[in-house]
């Protein structure tokens, strides 16, 4: 069911009508918590159905992102989504910020706060999805937390609040991490 979601999706931002198409969705080999590699074109998250917003790559841009997604959520009509959507996007910018720019940006200024990461929203009927964009090419990888620390639950919570989650390599350009949410 995921996948055929994941499919839907592509088909219809990539204007694709062609079911016979064949697109390889990888299977994680443990955990229900491990994300989906969805291969799709860079161009997608180009497309007018996608929604973004440029941010910075500062921990502090999670409020920003928390603040735009609501937003265009109760414009949507879809206020009951708000909560949970902007528990996953402040978990997906700040492991964009803690892991997505180290490996994919040198700063020669620390503080200038260079726009390195976008947040995208893309609206279907019964679901939205949300990702944030980082220039890493790595894989999100959960991790498993240490009951002593507070970080390492960020991807469990968006495994666990989201109907699907995963990730899309951009050629060149890093990946997208990403989170379905269903319309109550």
């Amino acid at each position: 069911m995921q996948e055929a979601v994941a499919l839907v999706h592509l088909s219809i931002a990539t204007g694709s009508g062609d079911d016979d198409e064949e697109v390889s969705v990888w299977r994680p080999a443990v955990g229900g918590s491990m994300p989906r590699l969805l291969p799709v074109p860079s161009a997608w998250w180009e497309t007018p159905a996608v929604t973004s917003r440029a941010l910075s790559a500062r921990p502090e841009e999670a409020r920003t992102a928390r603040y735009f997604v609501r937003e265009l959520l109760t414009c949507w009509g879809l206020e009951a989504l708000a909560d949970d959507a902007e528990m996953i996007i402040d978990e997906l910018v700040v492991n964009a910020v803690l892991h997505g720019t180290r490996a994919g940006l040198i700063r020669a200024n620390p503080g200038a706060g260079l726009t390195v990461l976008r947040l995208c929203m893309l609206r279907r009927v019964g679901e939205v999805m949300l990702a944030v964009i980082d220039p890493a090419n790595e894989m999100p990888m959960p991790r498993q937390p240490d009951w002593g620390w507070e970080s390492g639950r960020g991807l469990q919570i968006v495994a666990a609040l989201s109907h699907v989650w995963g990730w899309s390599p951009i050629a060149g350009h890093g990946k997208a991490v990403w989170a379905v949410l269903r319309d109550p």
